[in-house]
């Protein structure tokens, strides 16, 4: 059987992704003569269920197209009220009833850079993808806007104002622009290092003192709960800097990462704190205790994390009245309007070169290893608005704050207040 999927809900767009879905399914049926099913999806909780339904049915599927919204880590679901997401956990955890040469499509925006590859290797199957945004065309070869419902309409990786400024913009609206074609990727076997232990001897250096993010450390510092009667969980500890810094102001800290070189770091940063642990872990599962925590920290490393897994971890451990503390690096550009913030920020960094050469002699030497930037191509980096709402949808009246801003990046920090007003993903589903 082919499965088409498109979703209904998520962002604009989802009246033409049934478009898109329906040219697909009339010219398939030209060339296939199994069974074809076409269906709109609202949450990844439908889709997961429609998978064990012709699991059961004894089927297997021969092609797979998703039509929709994609973020770094694959497909989007629900709404952008309450965005949903298959976190790599939960990929690696699902069951798809491929045949013996299926292979998958995804037309969504850059669902080649992470997603494809990734999905080829779990699933054993050729996966096709597009490195660049997806666009609306009635034509499949060249771009053409659509002009009215009769057309048939196609989604497809296109250059424009978004990833290549005014200029693709010019090239895509002249008509003459070909439509990129999909990459191909298949499943190799061996499965790469994707944690920091190739590169944890100089995160480890240049990562010494925490106080040297000074912003970070700063909006940390004001978010802290009073008291020194507290206990602290660190997700994605890295080299343990950071526990080390507020190992004098808690009852007790325990550090976790999925990098069993950089957990060594981070012990051996500690072994004058009695008071702080580490310990190494496999996916989105805490070894602590229910209703044991009262803060949990999560600084720079959200970003790599298995999101909605988690965070029913993170519900599990909390005390009713703890709360998340989340800092991390997202990619946007900057906007006009925050040029001063952007020029205080780009300051700021300047002095702290010349004051900390170290610092930042480490810094380069680590960014510019091959190692550190195969890490980064199996752990990109999110946008802005994926990580903002989600957690603001997890968080309602809660804002994610900008403490610095770069060019084509920016540091978010997010303190979710209370863990107990926490909204319920089931509450989402019609």
């Amino acid at each position: 059987m082919i499965l088409i999927i498109y979703t209904t809900a998520y962002r604009k767009g989802s009246d033409m992704f049934a478009r898109v879905a329906n040219t697909m399914y009339e010219e398939i049926k030209q060339r296939y003569t199994g069974e074809i099913i076409c269906r709109g999806i609202f949450g990844k909780k439908n889709l997961t269920e429609l998978f064990c339904v012709i699991t059961e049915q004894d089927k297997q599927i021969d092609e797979y197209h998703f039509i929709g919204h994609s973020g770094m880590y694959g497909p989007m679901y629900g709404t952008t009220a309450y965005p949903e997401q298959y976190s790599p956990y939960e990929l690696r955890k699902l069951v798809i009833p491929f045949s013996a040469n299926a292979k998958a499509y995804f037309h969504c925006c850059r669902s080649a850079r992470w997603f494809a590859p990734f999905f080829s290797e779990q699933f054993k199957v050729e996966t096709f993808g597009y490195y660049w945004y997806t666009t609306f065309s009635s034509d499949k070869k060249k771009y053409k806007r659509v002009r009215n419902n009769s057309e048939s309409v196609y989604a497809a990786g296109c250059i424009g104002k978004k990833s290549h400024g005014l200029i693709g913009s010019l090239k895509k609206y002249s008509k003459l622009l070909d439509m990129e074609l999909m990459l191909s990727f298949k499943p190799r076997e061996e499965i790469a290092d994707t944690t920091y232990n190739k590169v944890a001897d100089l995160y480890d250096k240049v990562f010494q003192d925490i106080k040297i993010r000074k912003d970070e450390w700063n909006w940390i510092c004001k978010h802290f709960p009073e008291g020194k009667n507290i206990a602290v969980a660190d997700i994605g500890c890295g080299n343990g800097a950071l526990l080390k810094e507020i190992a004098p102001r808690i009852k007790v800290g325990m550090g976790f990462d999925t990098s069993a070189n950089i957990i060594e770091s981070a012990i051996k940063l500690n072994k004058d704190n009695s008071n702080i642990s580490f310990q190494l872990i496999n996916g989105p599962s805490l070894p602590i205790e229910e209703q044991s925590i009262d803060l949990i920290i999560s600084l720079l490393s959200f970003r790599y994390l298995d999101w909605d897994p988690l965070m029913e971890e993170i519900k599990r451990v909390l005390k009713p009245d703890g709360k998340i503390l989340i800092i991390d690096m997202v990619t946007v550009p900057a906007k006009w309007h925050e040029f001063p913030m952007l020029l205080k920020s780009k300051i700021s960094q300047y002095v702290q070169r010349f004051i900390n050469p170290i610092f930042y002699k480490n810094l380069t030497q680590l960014v510019t290893d091959p190692a550190w930037n195969n890490m980064l191509k199996h752990n990109p980096i999110r946008s802005e608005h994926e990580m903002k709402w989600y957690l603001e949808s997890r968080f309602p009246n809660k804002k994610v704050e900008k403490i610095n801003i770069g060019w084509n990046s920016c540091i978010l920090a997010f303190d979710s207040g209370n863990i107990e007003s926490i909204k319920d993903i089931n509450l989402t589903y019609p």
